[in-house]
């Protein structure tokens, strides 16, 4: 009978025990659940974040490649820098990226996508700045695109990096003659020739520019100089008629303009200048043939139009035009020297080319 009241609190001391390893278990129970109700750290997975998680990253990649494309703008001479393919900022998610390369640029210039050309070569110039070439074809394209200024800003960047690169003198000259600045223009052209004593091109654009200050003496031996060399340039033989007919010089530009037609017979400028020599000479029909010669291969030109309708409202009678004094053009061309011509024996509105070849 002794014995009861130690078993009684040995079971009583066993359940205090029990109770209180269930209350130190729920206990932690209650804390963690309470830690991750009411802002306890939540795990978070480690992850490669671009700088602006709005877009996808833009990954640039240059592909250099061997020899710059060998063209009619870039001789094998002149080539110092290697092209490259060059990525533009798109985002992969939207477009492939847009790959600029000096030939696909010059691509669009010979397309006579002048504009895109210019987006081009600008793209390629800040990626290649040393590089005169890419300079010189972006004020070329811009030029055509008729930006000038942007086109002076760009020969002047080829002529700092490479101050001999002789197609962006003579170019820069010519924008510089579009933008009514001849003297400027002149010292362009005397310092190409400077670098190149044999450059028909920088000769040619010389003429010009003295014929715009005025100096149509200089023009003329300019022009002859540039025939001296290649005496068939049909341009130069262009201008110089032109000059001649300026000072009623109109035998002696008549075999100029003969010889120039008989070149480039798709010049309506050259068909239209014979045309005026040609009147004025006294070969009235010679005269209507070079003016329907120069509408027939441009249907706008307003010049000849010109021409022919007034000698049309001054027609000779049968009789008359039958015993018409006529010329040979032919060998009015062939009797042409860069020394001096063969003599042959109302005014028209003239023009000096516009095009002439220029890259």
């Amino acid at each position: 009978m002794k014995k009861q009241p130690t078993t009684t609190k040995n079971e009583r001391q066993l359940k205090l025990a029990e109770a209180g390893v269930l209350f130190v278990l729920i206990l932690g129970v209650t804390i963690f659940v309470g830690a991750r109700m009411f802002g306890g750290d939540e795990k978070v997975e480690p992850q490669v974040v671009a700088e602006n998680a709005l877009e996808a990253p833009v990954i640039d990649t240059i592909a250099i490649e061997e020899t710059v494309p060998v063209t009619s703008a870039v001789p094998d001479a002149e080539s110092e820098v290697a092209d490259a393919d060059i990525q533009v900022g798109e985002t992969l998610s939207e477009h492939p990226p847009r790959v600029v390369t000096y030939a696909a640029s010059e691509a669009a210039y010979f397309a006579g996508d002048f504009e895109e050309a210019a987006d081009m070569f600008s793209a390629y110039t800040l990626e290649y700045p040393d590089n005169a070439w890419g300079h010189y074809m972006l004020g070329l394209s811009s030029w055509k695109a008729e930006d000038l200024d942007g086109a002076e800003e760009a020969f002047l960047a080829a002529l700092e990096i490479k101050p001999d690169h002789l197609k962006s003198r003579i170019n820069y000259g010519r924008v510089l003659l579009e933008m009514d600045r001849a003297q400027e223009a002149r010292e362009q052209l005397e310092a190409a020739l400077v670098i190149d004593p044999q450059s028909v091109e920088a000769y040619r654009v010389l003429g010009r520019t003295e014929h715009n200050l005025g100096l149509l003496d200089e023009a003329v031996a300019t022009y002859r100089s540039a025939l001296a060399l290649r005496l068939d340039d049909a341009w130069s033989l262009n201008n110089l008629g032109l000059v001649y007919i300026e000072q009623e010089r109109f035998d002696e530009a008549l075999p100029a303009l003969a010889r120039a037609a008989g070149l480039n017979s798709e010049a309506a400028c050259i068909q239209n200048n014979l045309g005026v020599a040609l009147e004025r000479s006294g070969y009235r029909q010679d005269a209507i043939e070079a003016f329907e010669r120069a509408v027939a291969t441009d249907s706008n030109y307003a010049k000849a139009e010109e021409s022919l309708a007034r000698m049309g409202a001054q027609a000779l009678d049968s009789s008359a035009a039958a015993g018409e004094a006529r010329v040979d053009l032919i060998a009015l061309a062939a009797g042409f020297t860069a020394e001096g011509d063969v003599q042959t024996g109302p005014t028209g509105s003239v023009e000096v080319a516009s095009s002439e070849g220029d890259t």
